[in-house]
């Protein structure tokens, strides 16, 4: 069975790409740093809810894909 936080970095990584932002222009939108943005796409970390609603949001998706969900 796939690793949900392994699901999670895969998709933010692909969907900043898929919306051609760099980590940083990513991290303004959604009001984080950079290095969180590298952390959660590295699956060192998992943002919190809050955050993830702000993620999808600033990327144009839902929270169902980008958990891979959907």
């Amino acid at each position: 069975m796939a690793n949900r936080d392994d699901d999670f970095a895969s998709c933010l990584r692909a969907y900043r790409a898929k919306a051609d932002l760099s980590q940083a222009e990513l991290a303004k939108l959604a009001g984080v740093t950079e290095y969180s943005i590298q952390n959660w796409e590295n699956g060192d970390y998992m943002p919190s809810l809050r955050t993830t609603i702000r993620l999808a949001d600033a990327l144009g998706v839902t929270i169902e894909q980008l958990a891979g969900r959907a």
